[in-house]
């Protein structure tokens, strides 16, 4: 890993708020009137069962969905008043899946993340190679960057994509199941980097499916249902067995880490597998 300065542009925390937001695909209402805003320089995780409007929702706050009715505010300024590539200096996004040309090389990848920064005056420049080779780095993928990207594994991929995203240096990153592919430890080493971001100022959202990932590194939860929010605060007033209950019909006891005195979903076994499984033990 290299220091995380080098990541951090802009110097000044970044405002997002959605106001009244109703989004739908195909006259299916997906987003019904949410309001809602995002501590500035802080790591939120939306969590929510499959279907509940947690990628819509990422995707309407990056501009790549219209909303049918309210509106995204970057900065006090709607979203929709700005163009892509003041929109692309300001946030970056990861999607869920994603897509390169046949043949395109790592390094060739990274690289797109400067071209917001790039007009016919201002091409390539030393800024752009420190940020590249920074993200390189923090990514640790030096290793197969004149491969093609097809050729690497999921996991790999998944880190070179998270590269780009990091090179494109903005102040708020939108990551959509960034750890998707990664294998544990992997999936540890990106957590503690985005975290780290955090604390240099970055704003983070993150769509995340690992319930325990998100209560050990996000500071803010927004728990989505039948795409509403449901609950959204700080992770201790938000990650309780109620919630975990109405949001995912999970059954769970909340515990305490340790180490870091985080909480901690641990599911409940039906009374009957418990005393099953301590016979077979």
């Amino acid at each position: 890993m290299v220091p995380l300065f080098v990541f951090l542009r802009c110097g000044y925390f970044l405002m997002l708020v959605i106001e009244q937001l109703s989004v739908g695909y195909k006259r299916k209402r997906i987003l019904q009137d949410l309001s809602l805003s995002f501590p500035e320089g802080g790591f939120t995780a939306l969590l929510g069962a499959n279907g509940c409007g947690k990628t819509t929702l990422l995707h309407t706050l990056a501009g790549l969905l219209k909303p049918e009715a309210g509106q995204v505010v970057l900065n006090g300024e709607p979203l929709k008043s700005l163009s892509s590539k003041q929109i692309a200096r300001q946030l970056a996004v990861l999607p869920q899946v994603t897509t390169a040309p046949a043949g395109l090389t790592v390094r060739e990848l990274v690289m797109q993340g400067r071209f917001p920064w790039q007009n016919w005056w201002r091409q390539w420049s030393d800024e752009d190679e420190a940020a590249v080779e920074a993200a390189i780095a923090a990514t640790g993928i030096a290793d197969y960057l004149d491969m093609p990207l097809e050729q690497l594994s999921g996991g790999q991929r998944q880190r070179c994509w998270i590269a780009m995203t990091l090179a494109q240096d903005t102040p708020l990153l939108l990551l959509d199941e960034p750890t998707t592919y990664l294998d544990i430890s992997h999936q540890v080493e990106l957590m503690n980097l985005i975290a780290s971001l955090r604390l240099k100022g970055k704003t983070i959202i993150a769509v995340l499916h690992d319930l325990n990932q998100a209560a050990t590194y996000a500071d803010h939860l927004v728990m989505m249902k039948g795409g509403n929010v449901y609950a959204q605060g700080d992770v201790d007033q938000v990650f309780t067995p109620q919630n975990l209950k109405a949001v995912f019909d999970l059954d769970a006891h909340i515990i305490s880490d340790p180490h870091s005195g985080n909480p901690i979903a641990v599911p409940l076994l039906e009374s009957h597998l418990c005393s099953d499984l301590k016979q077979v033990g």
